[in-house]
């Protein structure tokens, strides 16, 4: 992206993607279960991924996932802490943030990330 991504399009695009994912978890949610789809709808947005009664569909644990990215990166929002590595605290490029308005890590910080959760380190 060549052109100046400005701090306002970067946070409507956030708001947008949180907007989308949690709209998508409804959704499949209420395919499975409508009950708890209503149920859920009553639940302010920022606490559905610790709503108990979640825990017995594991099949939306991706999505659940990332709901907590949207949650995390709409709280850095708030703080005043969007787009600085939540690792080593480097600052993200608004062309990363465009790409993925959830990114929580810098590329060398992500990589080390990966490399912890699946175990695979190279001495």
């Amino acid at each position: 992206m060549s052109r100046n991504i400005t701090e306002q399009e970067l946070e409507l695009r956030l708001l947008a993607v949180a907007e989308d994912r949690r709209h998508r978890f409804l959704f499949t949610l209420q395919e499975l279960n409508a009950a708890l789809a209503a149920q859920l709808q009553q639940v302010p947005a920022d606490e559905w991924v610790d709503h108990p009664p979640l825990t017995a569909w594991p099949q939306l644990q991706p999505q659940i996932n990332a709901l907590k990215q949207v949650d995390a990166a709409l709280c850095q929002w708030q703080l005043g802490l969007y787009g600085l590595c939540s690792d080593c605290e480097a600052e993200l490029t608004r062309e990363q943030l465009w790409l993925d308005p959830c990114r929580q890590r810098c590329d060398v910080c992500e990589q080390k990330y990966h490399k912890a959760q699946h175990g695979n380190w190279q001495l």
